[in-house]
């Protein structure tokens, strides 16, 4: 009986990994990827993926964004592909994104928001800051994940 409970067991938990990593690819699909080095409009924001390469990093155009969010791992690389989630000071949705980028770029209105990033398809914890709308110029975020 305990090698039919072992085997039962491993089944169960080859079917957990199997829905998380569904699930997860469902999130990813759920947010489409935004164009790189072109602004959208995210849930009426304003908001640019764009740091994949010098020429795109230096674009002037770039720095009428007064917050950017970075992604990187510990040991300060960049890192593509996380989807990043901005949520208002009473913690209601404002926009979601899926950058293909190591940079959020956005246009947020004046206020204090709670911005978080996870990175799918990875067991990476998500990593969150809060920020408040500079009056001027640009806000540097760097969202660090240290279990990358």
């Amino acid at each position: 009986m305990t090698k039919l409970r072992a085997r039962i067991a491993r089944l169960a938990c080859g079917a957990a990994l199997l829905l998380t990593a569904s699930a997860a690819l469902a999130q990813t699909a759920q947010v489409p990827e935004m164009p790189m080095d072109r602004a959208v409009n995210l849930g009426g924001v304003e908001a640019a993926c764009t740091g994949i390469g010098l020429d795109a990093r230096d674009d002037p155009q770039w720095l009428a964004y007064p917050v950017r969010v970075e992604v990187s791992n510990v040991l300060n690389e960049y890192l593509t592909g996380a989807i990043i989630s901005v949520a208002d000071e009473a913690g209601r949705p404002v926009l979601e994104a899926n950058c293909g980028g190591p940079w959020l770029l956005l246009k947020l209105a004046p206020g204090r928001y709670r911005v978080m990033a996870r990175l799918p398809g990875t067991d990476a914890k998500p990593r969150t800051a809060t920020i408040d709308t500079p009056a001027k110029g640009q806000m540097r975020v760097v969202l660090q994940f240290l279990d990358q």
